[in-house]
């Protein structure tokens, strides 16, 4: 039995879990309108120009994202306010703790970071981000089996999609970091495909170990945009790049459907 002294807590982290989220988006609406600091993220980003980058339509994934955390921001209060759920409110939030609202807070701050042209800082908030997802992917189990199918729903998508997505996010704001510190030791080229492979292996290893699906389609969604992008931009560089995408999409398209075909043979 959930120890029910506990509940009116649990409401109230609830309620502060959608109000984090409605300020992180409200701060994401502020940054991509321009009204933040006078430019769009994308606008700040051009300015650290670098190989890695995806087009920018593969940013829409956000939209997708932040639909699926309304998702589960609604899930979580109607554990909170509905009778019966006593238990399953428990074991929630008992898993959650501070992770979301911390999440929530690495959102908005590395959007004040990044729009102030404080590209360190907004590497550190980035990292915050990544931290708090990661240690939400590990109490849940995320895309391990066994779970409910609203848990599945509303918590398993929106974080798997949300990990996957920073994951990469992580790997081009470091790049843009040593874009701002002018750092030059590694040519652009080099140090693109050496973030390809990080995010190639990093992928694999969530997709294969973790069977996180999400996370996989997410990633072949952002080599996708960097395809775009070097297609677009074309020049002596883009080839390499692309042709490495095009192998690192390959393979994870593979990886997915492996681990897709693995599931269906499990038994249950």
């Amino acid at each position: 039995m959930a120890p029910r002294r506990t509940i009116p807590h649990y409401r109230q982290q609830s309620s502060f879990n959608l109000i984090a989220l409605i300020v992180a988006i409200g701060v994401n609406v502020m940054a991509n309108i321009g009204t933040l600091n006078g430019a769009t993220t994308g606008e700040i980003s051009a300015q650290y120009p670098n190989l890695f980058t995806p087009a920018g339509i593969t940013f829409s994934i956000w939209s997708v994202i932040y639909l699926a955390l309304l998702g589960f921001a609604g899930y979580q209060l109607w554990l909170a306010f509905s009778k019966g759920h006593e238990a399953e409110l428990d074991a929630f939030q008992v898993r959650m703790k501070g992770w979301f609202l911390l999440n929530c807070l690495g959102n908005a701050c590395w959007l004040f970071a990044w729009h102030y042209r404080a590209i360190t800082l907004s590497l550190f908030f980035m990292l915050i981000i990544l931290y708090s997802l990661a240690a939400i992917h590990r109490n849940f189990q995320i895309a391990h089996p066994g779970a409910g199918r609203k848990e599945k729903l509303f918590i398993h998508l929106p974080f798997g999609l949300y990990f996957g997505w920073i994951s990469i996010a992580t790997l081009a704001n470091l790049t843009a970091w040593t874009v701002a510190l002018g750092f030059n030791g590694i040519p652009p080229v080099a140090w693109t495909l050496a973030m390809m492979m990080i995010g190639l292996l990093v992928a694999l290893f969530m997709i294969l170990r973790y069977n996180n699906i999400y996370f996989g389609l997410v990633n072949v969604w952002a080599f996708y945009g960097i395809v775009l992008k070097r297609e677009a931009e074309g020049g002596r560089e883009s080839a390499p790049i692309i042709a490495a995408a095009t192998v690192v999409i390959a393979l994870l398209a593979l990886a997915l459907i492996l681990q897709i075909l693995r599931k269906r043979g499990q038994p249950g």
